[in-house]
C-alpha cells in the first residue's frame, strides 16, 4: 500500500532526526524505511504513520543505533569502490603508451637550458596542468540534487580529487620555500632544477589528469542516469 503525500513528508521530516549529511545515503535509507513501512501496510498494520515507522526501524534497521551503523557502512563501501576506481584508472594509463611519453618528455628535457627563464616557463606548465582536472570539472559537472543541509558524497570526492594535483603543486611551492628562506637551501630553487626534473613531474601530472578524466566519466555517468 502506498503512503498518502502528508506520510511522506511525515517520514521526510522524521528522517531529519538522523545525522545523515550525505543526500545519497539518505535517500537510500528513506526508501528502504519508506518500502518497510508499505511492506507492513500490506500485512495488515494500519496503524498510525509514527508507530509504523517506529516498529519498521527497530525491527528492520536496529534503530537509532542501528541507523548509524548502516549510514557507516555505505560511506565505507563508498570509500573501498571509489579506492577500486582509482586504482582501475591509474592502472589503465599506466601503460607503454604513456612510458612512451615519459621517455620523449626525458629525452626533450635533457635539451632545455636550465636556466632561470626555462624553470619558470616549466612552472608555469605545471600550474596549467593542474588547473586541468579543476577546470574539466567545473565545466562537465553533473548537477546532483541535494535537500538543504545535505551534501553529495559522490560530488565532494570528485571535487576534491580535483584539487588534489592544484593543492600538491601549492605544497610544493610552499615547502620549496620554506627551506629555501629557512635553512638557505638555495639549490632547491626551481630555477636549479635540471628540465628532466619537471618532465618528470609533468608526465605524473598528465597521467593524473588522465585517470582524474576517466573516473570523472565513468563515475558521472551513473549518476546522470
Amino acid at each position: 500500500m502506498k503512503l498518502t503525500a502528508e506520510e511522506l513528508d511525515w517520514v521526510k521530516k522524521r528522517m531529519d532526526w538522523y545525522d545523515i549529511k550525505f543526500q545519497e545515503i539518505y535517500d537510500e535509507v528513506a526508501d528502504h524505511i519508506i518500502t518497510g513501512i508499505e511492506a507492513a501496510r500490506n500485512g495488515g498494520d494500519q496503524r498510525d504513520i509514527e508507530k509504523v515507522f517506529h516498529t519498521v526501524v527497530d525491527n528492520s534497521f536496529g534503530g537509532y543505533l542501528g541507523i548509524d551503523r548502516i549510514v557507516e557502512t555505505y560511506q565505507k563501501a563508498f570509500r573501498q569502490r571509489m579506492r577500486r576506481a582509482n586504482y582501475a584508472s591509474y592502472k589503465f594509463y599506466f601503460n607503454r603508451q604513456t612510458t612512451l611519453l615519459l621517455i620523449f618528455l626525458l629525452a626533450f628535457g635533457f635539451y632545455l637550458p636550465a636556466n632561470k627563464i626555462t624553470g619558470m616557463v616549466l612552472m608555469g606548465g605545471l600550474l596549467l596542468i593542474s588547473l586541468v582536472p579543476v577546470v574539466y570539472a567545473f565545466i562537465n559537472r553533473v548537477k546532483i540534487k541535494t535537500d538543504k543541509g545535505k551534501y553529495s558524497m559522490l560530488k565532494n570526492y570528485i571535487f576534491s580529487r580535483a584539487y588534489l594535483l592544484l593543492i600538491f603543486f601549492a605544497a610544493l611551492l610552499n615547502s620549496i620555500n620554506i627551506l629555501v628562506k629557512d635553512f638557505g637551501l638555495t639549490f632547491l630553487k626551481p630555477a636549479f632544477y635540471p628540465a628532466a626534473v619537471y618532465m618528470v613531474l609533468y608526465y605524473l601530472f598528465i597521467v593524473y589528469g588522465l585517470s582524474f578524466i576517466r573516473l570523472y566519466k565513468q563515475t558521472y555517468k551513473v549518476a546522470s542516469q
